[in-house]
């Protein structure tokens, strides 16, 4: 699905969106891409005996199921996709997203060297394994590792772009190889759609006016109080939409705009941080380098000194 689409931005020379590779390892195919501002991806399904993996550097993906389940992934995180899945749409939350996607040939995973095949346990090949896990997933799910996932969102920041597919393709093998040798406690579900679209649409409106005042000061109370709505109905709706509690999905948002502002600006960074809606520089330094592992102004230096480009 992913993949048809990241082909057809590449072949038509697109200039909303930025793609880089193909780079290619053991049966594994990736493309760094920045799609931001690139039209909604059509429904579409993933090609036989393939497996797909979309990383998220910044932005969020949310798939959608036919029954009406959504699984989202968000800076750091990993969306797997399976042949098995039944696709509605996929979509680009507020139209922004930078990572990886990746398309693994199950077949081609078959001829994998004899010393490599003795790590992995059973006698299925690795992407069948894979392909076995998705399936009692309902062939979509969200991988949330809390030690990878950061570990390689930060080394991408400090890698130059001709080098960022290859060291991905290394680790998402180490990543499959954890997910089919253990059961993942970082593996999150698909999201009941048990919601009905007047109370979904309540919830979006409650998200839009966020990204709308993301400066300002706002609690979960708050907002339910605005919107009329239930506090425990708004955090429940508003996690299963968007795939994250209200606070850290602020939250991201925030620190994605002050990372990009670092890039495009030469604001002081007081300036930024009460921009993106933090008091001081402190508060706003440690949840900074939390995402990102390393300080703001340690990331402006090396946004300078690896020319990344101003997006």
């Amino acid at each position: 699905m992913m993949g048809e689409y990241i082909r057809r931005w590449a072949a038509e020379g697109a200039h909303a969106g930025e793609i880089q590779g193909p780079f290619s390892l053991e049966g594994i195919t990736a493309w760094e891409c920045d799609l931001s501002g690139c039209a909604p991806l059509e429904p579409a399904s993933v090609q036989p005996a393939h497996v797909e993996a979309l990383f998220c550097r910044e932005g969020q993906l949310r798939a959608t199921l036919c029954k009406g389940q959504t699984v989202c992934a968000g800076p750091g995180e990993l969306l797997l996709v399976s042949d098995a899945a039944e696709l509605r749409r996929f979509s680009l939350e507020d139209g922004c997203f930078q990572g990886i996607f990746a398309l693994m040939d199950k077949a081609a995973s078959r001829d994998l060297p004899a010393q490599e095949r003795t790590l992995w346990a059973g006698d299925a090949s690795p992407m069948d394994q894979v392909a076995g896990l998705l399936r009692s997933h309902n062939g979509c799910m969200a991988v949330r590792e809390p030690v990878w996932g950061p570990s390689v969102l930060a080394s991408l920041c400090q890698l130059p772009k001709e080098r960022r597919g290859a060291y991905f393709l290394l680790k998402l093998w180490e990543l499959l190889y954890l997910l089919c040798n253990r059961q993942p406690a970082a593996v999150a579900p698909c999201a009941n759609g048990y919601y009905d679209h007047y109370q979904a649409d309540a919830v979006r409106n409650v998200h839009d006016y966020m990204l709308a005042h993301f400066d300002q000061h706002m609690t979960v109370p708050e907002l339910a109080r605005r919107f009329q709505l239930s506090p425990t109905f708004l955090k429940s709706c508003f996690r299963r939409l968007y795939g994250a509690p209200v606070h850290t999905y602020l939250q991201q948002y925030r620190l994605q705009t002050a990372a990009r502002l670092l890039r495009t600006t030469s604001d002081s960074v007081l300036h930024i941080a009460v921009a993106v809606g933090y008091t001081g520089t402190s508060q706003f330094d440690s949840a900074f380098k939390a995402l990102y592992h390393m300080t703001p102004a340690q990331y402006r230096k090396w946004c300078r000194e690896n020319n990344v480009q101003n997006r």
